[in-house]
């Protein structure tokens, strides 16, 4: 008879099963836990670099009155009548200095008044201000600019800041003598007081709006119409000719 070994079976060693908690609390737990990992997700994303969008400001409508200039004309004599009223209305006193308009003078007598814009929501005056002492009011409709001296540097630190005329695209921004406010035509609320002591016709209700324009390019486009005709000149025989040009005159056939 064969001798057959004995085969001897090994037991594995198991760990003990650990307890499950009921299906509802796994369920929960697992939500938890989900809910946790999407969370830090967000948190993780937004870190990275998601940017929540802002809401984008509603377009200001165009204002509803405005001072039109009529400077290709010629019409403006230069008398300055319009920075008298200004400082009247403004400063009850008569000061062309502390007029919110000004009248310069180019080369060869180019004169035109310059004032606010209104630029509206872009006014770049507006956003050079460090301390949002300029903001936009359009309470009448106007778009004009409103100005809080308990902000302003110049008025409420006795600064020297000069980014609102430095930005101003046309120049329109000055600054008061004593108080070095900046002055700012605001339509005198509605009834600008310059239009109505203008009697050549310059400045004008709803008539040409000019964007904003450095008054030296506005002269410097209007110099041609300023050109006197050429002196004549004496011939051999004493006899005066005088020589026609025809960008001045017009061609002749």
């Amino acid at each position: 008879m064969a001798y057959k070994p004995k085969v001897t079976q090994k037991t594995e060693n198991k760990p003990e099963a650990t307890p499950q908690p009921p299906a509802s609390e796994m369920t929960r737990r697992s939500f938890l836990v989900g809910a946790g990992a999407g969370v830090a997700g967000l948190v993780v994303g937004g870190a990275v670099g998601y940017v929540v969008p802002k809401p984008e400001a509603p377009p200001v409508p165009p204002p509803e009155l405005w001072i039109g200039r009529n400077i290709a004309n010629q019409s403006c004599m230069g008398c300055r009548l319009c920075e008298v009223a200004c400082s009247q209305a403004k400063e009850q006193k008569i000061q062309p200095a502390i007029a919110r308009v000004t009248v310069p003078q180019y080369f060869p007598g180019i004169e035109f008044p310059v004032l606010c814009y209104q630029c509206g929501a872009d006014a770049q005056c507006m956003a050079a201000c460090p301390v949002d002492a300029l903001t936009l009011d359009t309470s009448k409709k106007l778009n004009t600019i409103k100005i809080d001296t308990t902000k302003c540097l110049r008025t409420a630190k006795n600064g020297d800041c000069t980014l609102c005329a430095d930005k101003c695209p046309g120049s329109a921004v000055t600054f008061h003598p004593k108080t070095k406010e900046p002055l700012i035509c605001d339509l005198c609320g509605g009834d600008p007081a310059c239009v109505k002591a203008c009697y050549q016709g310059p400045l004008t209700l709803k008539g040409v709006k000019m964007a904003a324009v450095l008054p030296a390019d506005i002269a410097a486009s209007i110099v041609d119409q300023y050109k006197l005709p050429p002196a004549p000149k004496a011939s051999l025989d004493n006899q005066v000719a005088v020589e026609r040009n025809d960008d001045l005159y017009g061609d002749t056939v």
